[in-house]
């Protein structure tokens, strides 16, 4: 499955335009600003039902109420997006596909599609939660049930620190009651988004040192570790011991302070931490093999290959991995953003200037 054609209507800097996509590469070329990120999201939009970039607000031109896209498939009904701005001033959103239209995309009509972006690539050396988010973004795009799982656990999290302020207000007993129930809530979520997360480490030490060392030329090693303050051979009782064990605490900073939202993920290459050791360009070329196994895990999933959307990653790296990364990309249908390219890397593609 192909993407052929997308017209954006009043979408960000966009009054109307059609373009038409190369089924293998198409190279959009154009000056920072000129509108290139916005085409790689309208596509991420149609394919996972909402963008990269944040409100859906901002996706609405300046001069407008409403933006429109439509998506045209090989061989597939089109598919169009909606969102419009009310009298109340809210967002509204809808997808029509295969003749229905629903507020969200539904899961089943979800399409694979692979980010790169620039910041991924500095992956290594940003915070605990950034490494927690790009985990849990490639679980979501491989099993659409983690999402619902992310977001439940999001909620009960969130629910659960506004009791932990209420520790003042509402009789003592009856706290600790309510307590109670929400850390067994809690810790059976908690425990699921964790064996969810182990599983993808133990797969990732499985497959990223080949591509890392398929892209550095010679045999490298890289291994995930996943840092967490409990056992996870015993995992929710654990936690739930701990969530008592700190109450007052918990209750004082206004926050839960266990469960997978402090967790975090280390990374070594050759058996050194690579936020220590790793330089720049190694440091790139994991993020990449990170990418290339996102590329790999959704072909599986899905059994259909995904859509690759590269928004300017190659001012990040050499002339090397440049070629590699092309090569590697050759089987999949793939969008590039950049401000330029060297003419090697333009050769069988089709250039789009703006």
């Amino acid at each position: 499955m192909t993407v052929t054609t997308i017209s954006l209507h009043n979408v960000r800097s966009y009054d109307l335009v059609t373009v038409e996509l190369d089924p293998r590469i198409t190279l959009v070329l154009g000056k920072n600003g000129s509108g290139k990120t916005s085409l790689l999201e309208a596509l991420y939009v149609m394919h996972r039902g909402t963008s990269f970039r944040g409100r859906d607000r901002d996706m609405i031109a300046h001069s407008a109420s409403a933006s429109n896209i439509k998506l045209t498939l090989d061989g597939e009904p089109d598919r169009r997006s909606k969102l419009q701005e009310t009298d109340a001033s809210t967002i509204t959103k809808s997808f029509t596909v295969e003749g229905k239209t629903t507020a969200r995309l539904p899961a089943k009509h979800r399409l694979p599609v692979v980010l790169f972006e620039p910041d991924e690539l500095r992956l290594l050396s940003s915070s605990p939660q950034r490494r927690r988010d790009f985990v849990d973004n490639i679980l979501s795009h491989i099993d659409p049930s983690y999402d619902t799982l992310l977001r439940r656990y999001n909620r009960t999290l969130l629910q659960r620190n506004e009791l932990l302020k209420q520790h003042e207000q509402l009789d003592h007993q009856t706290w600790k009651n309510h307590l109670f129930a929400w850390d067994i809530k809690f810790a059976e979520l908690a425990q699921a988004v964790v064996q969810s997360r182990a599983k993808f480490i133990d797969i990732s030490n499985q497959h990223l040192g080949r591509l890392y060392s398929s892209m550095a030329g010679k045999q490298h090693d890289v291994t995930l570790r996943y840092i967490c303050h409990l056992k996870l051979d015993n995992y929710q009782q654990s936690l739930v011991a701990s969530l008592e064990k700190n109450h007052q605490a918990d209750a004082v900073r206004g926050f839960t302070s266990y469960g997978p939202h402090r967790d975090d993920i280390s990374i070594s290459l050759d058996g050194f931490p690579a936020i220590e050791t790793a330089s720049r360009g190694e440091m790139r070329t994991i993020m990449l093999a990170f990418k290339l196994l996102e590329v790999e895990l959704q072909q599986m999933a899905f059994s259909k290959p995904p859509l690759i959307l590269l928004d300017d990653v190659f001012s990040e790296l050499d002339i090397e991995r440049e070629k590699w990364l092309m090569h590697a990309l050759e089987p999949y249908q793939t969008v590039i953003t950049a401000t330029d390219l060297r003419d090697e890397l333009k050769v069988n593609a089709t250039i789009i200037e703006l």
